[in-house]
């Protein structure tokens, strides 16, 4: 078998890292945690925090493993080493018929969801989706949404094995671009706020957001976990990454701080 190409540098492992981590759930996971605290701000950038240092505590235990072993496929090469080939074995089959699936197919359906909901917004008549203006998200969950998931995930498979440098610019791209607005949100959220002396109401007061969870840390915490969730699979391209030894820890590392601030950023600014 041919070895693996050195194609892929620092800054497209740590916008790997950024860019699998952060993305539908920094949106719908910041109402979650503010429902689950009962609008208490304090609290919630608390549980941001814990959450953020609990998958940071993880990526530095890859880390070292990082520093240690460079074969083929990371996360398998790191159960082998510390457990054994049969267990890398289970653990390499869970990854390709269940983790690696579930988790495309669910960013893919997220994708098409949005995009629909984008269309029906802007254009509710839009003939070939055959959605009229009472469109909802009834709608968007039936075979139209379906589809264009499929198509998400088809485009997304070919970028990535009939180009692997192209898909390596295309996750540099999109990582920049995706970061830009969430700045932009919290920058001007946390500036506007100060001006007028909401952001000081929010950590004073509580908002009204309904029903409050009994435990609101834990619950806030767990809440996190899908919001930090993704960022193990940026070590299968460590056979493909240039001085893989360093560069992975310090991706893994720096992606980590980034995806921190900006949740907490993005919650506050929002």
């Amino acid at each position: 078998m041919d070895k693996l190409q050195k194609r892929y540098g620092l800054l497209t492992a740590i916008c790997m890292v950024v860019g699998i981590v952060i993305g539908s759930g920094v949106f719908f996971k910041a109402q979650t945690i503010l429902q689950k605290t009962g609008g208490n701000m304090p609290l919630g950038i608390l549980a941001w925090i814990i959450g953020g240092v609990i998958m940071l505590t993880c990526l530095l235990a890859f880390s070292v493993m990082a520093q240690k072993f460079e074969k083929v496929n990371g996360i398998v090469d790191y159960a082998e080493a510390c457990v054994g080939s049969k267990y890398a074995y289970y653990v390499g089959w869970f990854l390709t018929i269940i983790y690696y699936p579930c988790l495309t197919s669910v960013l893919s359906w997220l994708s098409a969801r949005y995009t629909l909901v984008f269309i029906t917004s802007i254009a509710p008549d839009f003939p070939l989706l055959g959605l009229g203006a009472a469109a909802g998200a009834e709608t968007v969950l039936g075979p139209e949404c379906m589809s264009l998931a499929m198509f998400y995930m088809c485009c997304v498979y070919a970028v990535n094995a009939l180009s692997p440098k192209l898909a390596g610019k295309l996750q540099v791209s999109a990582t920049i671009i995706k970061l830009i607005p969430l700045f932009l949100m919290a920058v001007v959220g946390i500036i506007v706020g100060l001006a007028n002396g909401t952001l000081a109401n929010n950590f004073n007061t509580l908002a009204d957001v309904g029903t409050t969870s009994t435990n609101p840390l834990f619950a806030s915490v767990c809440a996190t976990a899908f919001a930090y969730e993704g960022w193990i699979i940026a070590t299968s391209i460590n056979a493909e990454l240039k001085d893989a030894k360093k560069n992975l820890p310090r991706a893994l590392v720096i992606g980590a701080i980034i995806i921190i601030a900006t949740y907490i950023f993005y919650y506050v600014g929002v």
